[in-house]
C-alpha cells in the first residue's frame, strides 16, 4: 500500500512538471513547494521598508529621510513562508549611476521575481511615477501601491486609481504602510498576479519618431535578448546605456546599426537621446497626473512654512544648536538624571547593596569577598546601569527628530559647513547613526555617491561618541564634574571637532582629492513620529 502511494505521488509530480498550462500554476506551486518571489521597488523614503517589516515581521531600520535602505533585504511573508519578499533600495530611476540603482536594477533584471510591488508616495506622485514608467517596461507583473494616502486625504486631495490603473495597465492599490491599511489588499493582489503570471505588455507610448526608432532597434535585438525584456533593452540602447548593452551581450555590429537609428531620431527631435526619453516620460507623467489627481490648491504647505525658519540661511544653525543643547540638557540633567539617581540611590544602595550585605554577614563571608562583591562588582554595575536612562532619553529624542523629518533638513543645513571640512552634507546621517553605534553608521555611508566623500566619512565616523562611549563620558562627568551639566555635550562636540579636523587633513591628501560632487537630497514632509 505504501509503495503504491509512493508511485502515485511520483506520477503526479511528473504530470505537473510536464503540464505548462496557466490553470495548473497554483497546483504546481502547492505540490512542488515553489516559492513566490515579490520585489518591493520605489523611490527613497516611499515606505518600502515599513511595508517590508509589516509583511515579514522583520525589524529593519526605518527613518524619515532618503537612503535608509542601501542594500536589498530578503524576508518571508509571515503568513506564508513560501512567499519570499525582497526590499530593494530606494531609487529614483533604474539608470546605474549610484550603488542603490545598480543593486535594484541587477536584481530586477537577473532574479526571477514573480511580481513587482511598486510603492509610490501619493504626496509626490509626479516624481515617483518616473520609476514606475521604467518598471512597466521590464515585462513583469506589477502592482502600483500608493502609500501615505491617509496624509493626502487629510489635505483634501485624491487620486482616481481606476484611471491610473488604466494608464499603466496594472492594479493600483491605496495604502498607508504606517497605519497598516491596504496591506492585505496589496499582498493579495500581488499573489494573484504571481499565480496567474500575466506578461505585462502595456507601457507608455513615446512620440512617433521615438517609437519608430525603438521598433527598428527592437527588430535588431529580437534574437539576442528575452522577448519580455525586448522593450527595456531597446530603450537602454537608444539611451546609449553601455552597462545594459554589456549585460545583454549585444554585439558591436548591432550597436553600430542602432547608432545610425539614434542619430537620425536626435536630428529630427533636436535633442540628445537621454533627454528625448526623459522628457517624453515626464510628458506622459504630467498628463497622467492631470487626469488622475485632484489637488488642493493651497499656496504654502505646513512643511514649507516650517522650513522658512528651520532652513533659513541665518537661523538654521542657531536653531540646530538650541535643539541639540535642549536634548542633552533634558537627557543628562533633568529626566535622565532623576531616573539615574533613583537607580543608584534607591534600587542599588538601599535595596540591593543593603540586602546583599546583610546576607553576606549572616553567612559570615570573608571580608575580601564582601569587598569584591559590594564595593567592586555591584557598585561598578550600579555606576554603569545608572546612566542607561540618560542614554535612552537621549536616543529617544534623536529618534523623534529623525522620524519627524528634521534630520534630513540638518543634512541640508550642514552641507555648507561640511564642505569646508572635506565632507558632504550626506555624511551627517551616517555620523548621526554613529551616536548609537559606529557599525550601522559606517554601513550607511553607501548612500553617499561620491567615492572620496564616502571613504573620508568611513574613516572619520568612529570619532563620534557612540552609546558605549557616552556611558563612560557620563560616568566620568557625574563623578568628577557633577555640577557641569554641559560636560557631556562638550565631549560630543569635541568628537565632531575631531571629525572636522580629520576631514580637512584627509581632503588635502592626494589620495582623497578630486572634483566636488553636487549635493542633492530629498526633503520629506514633516509628520508625527
Amino acid at each position: 500500500m505504501v509503495f503504491s502511494c509512493i508511485i502515485v505521488t511520483h506520477k503526479i509530480r511528473e504530470i505537473i512538471i510536464l503540464i505548462d498550462c496557466k490553470k495548473y500554476d497554483i497546483i504546481r506551486k502547492v505540490v512542488l513547494n515553489v516559492s513566490v518571489k515579490i520585489a518591493l521597488a520605489g523611490n527613497p523614503n516611499s515606505g518600502k521598508t515599513t511595508l517590508f517589516n509589516k509583511l515579514t515581521g522583520s525589524n529593519q531600520y526605518t527613518g524619515n529621510w532618503p537612503g535608509v535602505t542601501v542594500d536589498k533585504k530578503v524576508g518571508r511573508y509571515k503568513r506564508d513562508k513560501n512567499i519570499v519578499i525582497t526590499d530593494l533600495p530606494g531609487v529614483y530611476s533604474l539608470s546605474p549611476y549610484t550603488p542603490e540603482e545598480i543593486v535594484a536594477r541587477d536584481y530586477l533584471l537577473g532574479e526571477d521575481s514573480a511580481v513587482i510591488i511598486n510603492l509610490a508616495d501619493a504626496m509626490n506622485l509626479e516624481r515617483n511615477l518616473y520609476l514606475t514608467t521604467q518598471l512597466s517596461e521590464l515585462g513583469k507583473p506589477m502592482v502600483i501601491t500608493l502609500n501615505m494616502i491617509d496624509i493626502m486625504q487629510k489635505k483634501g486631495e485624491s487620486i482616481n486609481i481606476k484611471k491610473l490603473a488604466g494608464l499603466f495597465g496594472c492594479p493600483v492599490i491605496e495604502m498607508s504602510a504606517l497605519k497598516g491599511t491596504g496591506l492585505i489588499e496589496t499582498i493579495d493582489t500581488a499573489l494573484m498576479l504571481a499565480k496567474e503570471n500575466p506578461i505585462k505588455k502595456k507601457y507608455i507610448k513615446f512620440s512617433s519618431v521615438t517609437e519608430n526608432a525603438l521598433s527598428e532597434i527592437s527588430a535588431l535585438i529580437k534574437d539576442t535578448v528575452p522577448s519580455d525584456k525586448n522593450r527595456w533593452y531597446s530603450i537602454k540602447i537608444f539611451e546609449r546605456d553601455m552597462k545594459a548593452v554589456e549585460k545583454a551581450g549585444i554585439s558591436d555590429e548591432i550597436i553600430k546599426k542602432s547608432e545610425s537609428i539614434i542619430l537620425y531620431a536626435e536630428k529630427l527631435l533636436g535633442k540628445d537621446a537621454i533627454s528625448i526619453i526623459s522628457d517624453e516620460r515626464y510628458d506622459f507623467i504630467n498628463k497622467a497626473v492631470s487626469i488622475c489627481c485632484s489637488k488642493n490648491k493651497k499656496a504654502v504647505s505646513t512643511s514649507e512654512k516650517i522650513d522658512r525658519v528651520i532652513t533659513n540661511r541665518w537661523l538654521a544653525l542657531p536653531v540646530f544648536a538650541v535643539v541639540i543643547t535642549i536634548i542633552y540638557y533634558v537627557s543628562v540633567n533633568l529626566a535622565g538624571k532623576a531616573v539615574s539617581e533613583w537607580i543608584a540611590d534607591i534600587m542599588f544602595k538601599k535595596i540591593i547593596i543593603r540586602n546583599l550585605s546583610a546576607w553576606l554577614e549572616y553567612f559570615n563571608t570573608a571580608g575580601w569577598l564582601r569587598g569584591l562583591l559590594i564595593q567592586g562588582i555591584i557598585k561598578g554595575v550600579s555606576s554603569v546601569i545608572s546612566f542607561v536612562p540618560q542614554m535612552l532619553t537621549l536616543f529617544f529624542f534623536l529618534s523623534v527628530l529623525e522620524d519627524c523629518g528634521y534630520m534630513a533638513r540638518v543634512a541640508f543645513i550642514m552641507d555648507r559647513i561640511f564642505r569646508k571640512f572635506g565632507l558632504s552634507g550626506k555624511s551627517f546621517i551616517p555620523l548621526l547613526l554613529c551616536t548609537g553605534c559606529s557599525v550601522p553608521g559606517i554601513m550607511a555611508t553607501k548612500m553617499i555617491e561620491n567615492e572620496n566623500d564616502r571613504r573620508i566619512t568611513v574613516i572619520t565616523a568612529p570619532f563620534i561618541p557612540c552609546g558605549a562611549k557616552l556611558t563612560v563620558v557620563a560616568l566620568i562627568g557625574g563623578v568628577l564634574f557633577p555640577e557641569l551639566w554641559f560636560f557631556a555635550p562638550a565631549v560630543f562636540f569635541l568628537g565632531i571637532l575631531a571629525v572636522a579636523v580629520s576631514g580637512i587633513i584627509l581632503k588635502k591628501t592626494r589620495l582623497f582629492s578630486g572634483d566636488k560632487s553636487p549635493f542633492l537630497l530629498e526633503l520629506p514632509d514633516y509628520h508625527m513620529p
